[in-house]
């Protein structure tokens, strides 16, 4: 009887030695990257738009025939299965990234999910992603985020069917960071 316990607990502590060591082996497929901007956390896929507006987010939209900016208040509604793309978020006149918004239901842009996230490297010492600021994400960084990242010309990026990452570099893909950008990937149907 002895002995058949200690096996069992010999066998449950190898079970969470195991469990540790592949927790540990960074990013799963379809695990989302965790994001910060000005110290608001944003999971894609999961958070709505009411946690931007409960930080202080200025919410606005570009008018791209006249350049102008008008805000989007809370309560705008939006319609069922839609997507809504070039959402700005920012403080104090500036932008610091760009969202784009899923919804299942019609309801209100506040109880809209954030899926896609692009923040500018202007604004590196504001946004972060799985901790790591932009203005610190090295090469060498952005690779412990994610392992399969690939090095291209101007940017590092990885893709797969579940997301999409691209950190896009000035001066070849060794330099300072200029754009993040992170994505859920869904099946759009565009046709309408």
């Amino acid at each position: 009887m002895r002995k058949v316990f200690w096996e069992k607990v010999v066998a449950v502590a190898a079970g969470l030695i195991l469990l540790a060591l592949v927790a540990g082996c960074g990013a799963e497929e379809g695990e989302i990257y965790p994001l910060t901007v000005d110290g608001t956390a944003i999971t894609l896929d999961e958070t709505k738009m009411q946690t931007i507006y409960d930080a202080g987010f200025e919410v606005t939209v570009l008018d791209t025939s006249t350049m102008d900016r008008y805000e989007i208040v809370a309560d705008t509604p939006l319609d069922a299965d839609s997507v809504y793309t070039g959402v700005s978020i920012g403080k104090n006149g500036e932008v610091y990234a760009s969202l784009s918004v899923v919804t299942e239901d019609a309801c209100a842009i506040n109880e809209s999910v954030i899926y896609s996230f692009t923040g500018y490297g202007d604004y590196a010492d504001k946004i972060a992603i799985a901790s790591v600021p932009l203005a610190e994400l090295t090469e060498e960084k952005a690779k412990e985020v994610e392992k399969k990242l690939e090095d291209g010309e101007h940017y590092q990026s990885y893709v797969s069917d579940s997301r999409i990452l691209r950190i896009t570099r000035e001066h070849g893909a060794t330099g300072a960071v200029t754009q993040l950008e992170v994505e859920v990937r869904y099946e759009i149907d565009y046709s309408g």
